[in-house]
């Protein structure tokens, strides 16, 4: 039996060209040889006789691992301690300077230890069983680990599970895989994985052998690993684990920056399509409504259009000035979007006119609808300050056809508001039919009216004249020769109306049954 001085001489004499470093019973460090400062040449400045091994060893876990995190260097201290104390060896691994090292530790009968470092690079030189796939694993930084057909661990490269799960080192004895299934092995990993909801799936599985595609798992640390296994010689296993961790964080950064732009670029059609006084949608959202309610049509589906147009609006920006307008025109779109069906899409097409497209309901229903909508503006006048106006609106309503364009439905919808307008006003008018209220006959009622048919040509010089000239022409007599609902028929048949002119008519028409005065 050897003494532990004579043992000590011998295995210095066997390692010779290695490095050793010995520590007492309580692991204060007791003696190293020059080749042990050749192989770690970081611990010189703080290696001394009694320094205890936990000294040495937090500043060299700094110096290795100068990015780890506060925990990663508390996991790192304690795996540290436990092959300190427990593994004998042999364990080869791979340092950052691409030197193989082999770690012999040898207890003492007075309770102490040392540790041998043999540097085993030549055996990983070229050439050499093994080197090849080896310098794989260090260039490309991934972590191999290989079981036989019996499920015996063969190899665990140990260079990149030390960077990454340093508790993963202590357990290496344990990563047997002998016949267990899936679940049952990867379950040895929960410290690792956690709580992953790809990794608890693969817990819960039956199988055996290798998992049949790959998997991106999110570890505790927040990296993420893609796993993959392949069948290895003849009924083994071969785990490939990689960090992509990278490509994870750009694709998801890819994927917020198209959210993000997809949300702009709704936004911006947003924009483009609404009308910014009101809210409502425009013209350009109007006839993408229109081309929808077309296709239901060709579809076998009923469809209308409806034109409004609010009746004597210029009057309210005459007296009151455009901001009172505006006012009003806010007020309208508040209305439509109380009145008018959720289902049923409101644009403002300009100025003081809006449209309704009704898409899958009958024209009745729609017609029906475009009534009580003016009916509920006929009764509720608009209020401005102390003033009180009436806020009435004239309705052209026409069916989509699917023997015929849109737009040939919207121009019937426009004429059928110039019958509207020609008719008095705040009424509905069908394409092809009368207006749907009680003011067809107010003209032919009124006092002085005739039906003598009158040639335009006499009143051409009238009609460059806006409504001021004309009234102060008229203003004497207080009666304009056209006042006669025949001539207004003939004018609209004619298509020779002009708004401020026979708005004009239509205001002395109004005067005249002591209507409010407005153009």
């Amino acid at each position: 039996m050897f003494s532990g001085t004579e043992f000590l001489a011998q295995v210095l004499m066997a390692h010779g060209a290695s490095a050793v470093c010995g520590y007492d019973a309580e692991d204060r460090v007791t003696f190293w040889n020059e080749r042990y400062l050749a192989f770690f040449p970081e611990v010189a400045p703080f290696l001394r006789v009694g320094t205890p091994f936990l000294e040495t060893l937090e500043p060299f876990l700094a110096l290795q691992q100068p990015q780890a995190s506060a925990q990663e260097r508390a996991d790192a201290m304690t795996n540290a301690v436990f092959r300190h104390s427990q593994e004998e060896g042999p364990v080869q691994y791979q340092r950052a300077d691409g030197r193989w090292l082999e770690l012999r530790m040898f207890p003492q009968p007075d309770g102490g230890r040392f540790k041998v470092w043999s540097d085993v690079s030549a055996q990983k030189a070229p050439g050499a069983e093994g080197s090849l796939l080896q310098g794989l694993m260090a260039v490309a930084n991934v972590g191999l680990i290989v079981h036989d057909a019996a499920g015996v661990l063969r190899y665990v490269n140990s260079r990149f599970f030390s960077e990454h799960f340093m508790s993963l080192i202590r357990r290496v004895p344990a990563l047997e895989r002998r016949g267990a299934e899936q679940g049952s092995y990867w379950k040895k990993f929960a410290d690792i994985f956690g709580d992953d909801e790809a990794y608890e799936q693969l817990c819960l599985s039956t199988e055996h052998g290798p998992i049949p595609a790959p998997l991106t798992m999110r570890a505790r640390t927040g990296r993420f690993y893609r796993v993959q296994e392949q069948a290895w010689d003849a009924g083994g296993t071969a785990c490939v684990w990689t960090d992509v961790t990278e490509l994870i964080q750009r694709e998801n950064a890819l994927r917020a920056a198209h959210r993000e732009l997809s949300l702009l670029n709704r936004r911006l059609i947003d924009l483009s399509e609404t009308d910014a006084l009101t809210g409502l949608p425009n013209r350009r959202r109007f006839n993408t409504a229109m081309q929808s309610a077309q296709a239901v049509v060709r579809g076998g589906a009923h469809a209308s259009v409806a034109i409004i147009d609010l009746d004597y609006f210029k009057s309210i920006n005459d007296r009151f000035g455009h901001d009172v307008g505006d006012v009003a025109l806010v007020e309208v779109s508040r209305r439509l979007r109380a009145l008018v069906p959720g289902q049923v899409p409101i644009a403002r097409l300009g100025g003081e006119e809006f449209g309704l497209v009704f898409e899958a309901m009958p024209l009745a229903e729609a017609h029906a609808c475009v009534e009580a909508l003016r009916q509920a503006f006929s009764d509720n006048p608009f209020v401005t300050g102390a003033e009180t106006m009436p806020l009435t609106m004239s309705i052209g309503i026409a069916p989509l056809r699917a023997d015929r364009d849109s737009s040939a439905s919207l121009k019937e919808a426009d004429m059928a508001l110039l019958r509207a307008k020609a008719r008095g006003r705040d009424c509905v008018v069908l394409a092809g039919q009368g207006a749907t209220t009680g003011r067809e006959h107010a003209f032919a009622d009124m006092p002085g009216s005739n039906t003598t048919l009158f040639s335009l040509s006499a009143y051409a010089d009238e009609v460059a004249l806006d409504a001021a000239a004309l009234r102060d022409k008229y203003a004497p007599a207080a009666e304009h020769p056209a006042f006669a609902l025949a001539n207004w028929e003939k004018a609209v048949r004619d298509g020779t109306t002009l708004d401020h002119y026979w708005g004009w008519v239509e205001y002395q028409i109004s005067a005249s049954l002591q209507a409010p005065e407005i153009d």
